[in-house]
């Protein structure tokens, strides 16, 4: 089958960090490679960077399948923007939707009649069995972890979910699919970005956090073997987004010494992981640290005090975020990381952040409003209190709800805490710093997306997304 795979333009890809982590669709990748293997013709748009429209890549590719990536809720616009557009062009096309966004929360996309089918699990085996069931003409009621339309707009389940994946069978993503986009791709002052994948899932359960729920709390991991013969294909900058690595210390040394072995060697490396998996594994940071020339580890910091931790569910201390921060450092690995602001904080919880960062040195890091992200178990509980239904506002930027403090002070002290990183090109961190770690042929992006960055300072721009009515609750 000629299938069309699409990861849309969100509309909130103007505000907040947005210009500093744009990354490739690493899932429909693995997507394509899967249909790939079985002789299916695939084709991935980037719609970020696409200059073409929906119609026109329609009418040229003419797919039989067009299947979309709603892996954030703020993609559900764009995403149903799509739809409309596909089938105008050619009703007979097959749409489906997928990703853990719409897979947890599928009520997001009630009514819109003209999808055919959402896609539950994951999308490598769920795609290949979708375009099997078309291809034959059999019922799609007897395929597994889907959901399909009723005529009053709701989705109804075939059945029983489909197994997860064995990750040693697992497809290496098919990269050359999205090499026309790949000069756009960038975390932070590096670009162009590769991302890969080791491990999938968490065992975790952060409060905010909608990837242990997706998975059931279950991890996997991709083979060693995979793992290095992917890295190889990568370029010199890399973005690991597992969200436990170094989580299972057997497992990473094996694939260390795997990596090692192959002889590649990258420019950049930046690695998720948790600071009590750090604050444990000195030895095994040691031996990942000769990988790269640049080597830092995004924390999940959230809060500077055990009160805050706690609250979150984060299942760890300031202690251990302490001892991770000197290990990272002790072994040569830029430290960079988020806090989360609670719309509960008072302008005291504001100073204490400001104390923790500046006598840690804590000023590569970002700062998101605590957000319920649907799907998860905290939309559920504070959802009648929401005053805010705006999917494309749930991009933890803004708020939901009317905080404790005045809504202009409470965004002046959110500033503030900005205007104390190296993201404010007034203060911390010059603008002409940046440009030694740019490429030439790059620093006319990197000044742009510094100059949009900007607005992270300005109070202004929070306050004219600020959309709650003066009179909620």
């Amino acid at each position: 089958m000629r299938v069309l795979l699409v990861k849309p333009r969100h509309l909130a890809a103007h505000f907040g960090l947005a210009p500093f982590f744009s990354t490739e669709p690493l899932g429909l990748e693995y997507i394509s490679a899967a249909l790939c293997a079985h002789g299916h013709q695939v084709r991935i748009v980037d719609m970020c960077f696409e200059r073409r429209s929906m119609a026109r890549i329609v009418r040229r590719f003419r797919p039989e399948l067009v299947g979309i990536s709603c892996l954030h809720i703020l993609d559900v616009a764009a995403t149903l923007r799509h739809v409309e557009d596909i089938k105008r062009t050619d009703a007979s096309v097959f749409v489906a939707v997928g990703g853990h966004s719409v897979a947890s929360f599928p009520e997001a996309l009630e009514g819109a009649h003209r999808i055919d089918a959402i896609c539950m699990g994951e999308g490598e085996s769920g795609m290949v069995a979708l375009c099997d069931a078309l291809q034959n003409r059999r019922p799609l009621d007897e395929l597994p972890s889907l959901l399909l339309p009723t005529d009053d707009g709701r989705f109804v389940s075939t059945g029983e979910a489909r197994e997860w994946l064995e990750m040693n069978h697992v497809h290496p993503p098919d990269r050359a699919a999205v090499e026309a986009y790949r000069k756009h791709y960038v975390c932070l002052n590096y670009m162009p970005v590769w991302t890969m994948e080791t491990t999938r899932g968490c065992r975790h359960r952060c409060k905010f956090c909608s990837v242990w729920q997706f998975y059931k709390g279950s991890c996997r991991y991709h083979s060693a073997q995979n793992v290095s013969a992917d890295f190889q294909r990568t370029g010199k900058n890399v973005f690991v987004i597992d969200d436990l690595f170094w989580a299972n210390p057997e497992r990473s040394e094996e694939l260390v010494r795997e990596l090692l072995a192959s002889g590649e060697r990258k420019n950049w490396i930046l690695a998720q992981s948790r600071v009590d998996l750090v604050a444990r594994s000195a030895d095994l940071l040691r031996l990942w640290r000769p990988l790269a020339k640049n080597f830092d580890i995004f924390f999940g910091f959230e809060s500077p005090t055990r009160k805050g931790l706690d609250s979150l569910h984060k299942g760890s201390d300031v202690a251990k975020t302490l001892e991770a921060v000197r290990v990272a450092r002790e072994y040569g690995f830029g430290v960079t990381g988020n806090f989360i602001v609670d719309p509960d904080f008072s302008e005291e919880n504001f100073f204490e952040l400001w104390e923790f960062i500046e006598a840690h040195q804590l000023f590569r890091v970002g700062f998101t409003i605590l957000t319920p992200l649907p799907g998860t178990e905290y939309f559920e509980q504070v959802r009648k209190h929401l005053k805010v239904m705006n999917w494309s506002q749930y991009d933890l930027h803004h708020l939901l709800w009317k905080p404790r403090l005045p809504v202009e002070r409470f965004f002046e002290l959110y500033c503030e805490t900005w205007r104390r990183t190296v993201l404010n090109a007034a203060g911390r961190k010059k603008w002409w710093q940046w440009l030694p770690q740019v490429d030439l042929r790059h620093i006319g992006q990197m000044a742009r997306i510094l100059i949009r960055s900007q607005q992270l300072m300005n109070p202004r721009a929070y306050l004219a997304e600020y959309s709650i009515p003066a009179d909620a609750e």
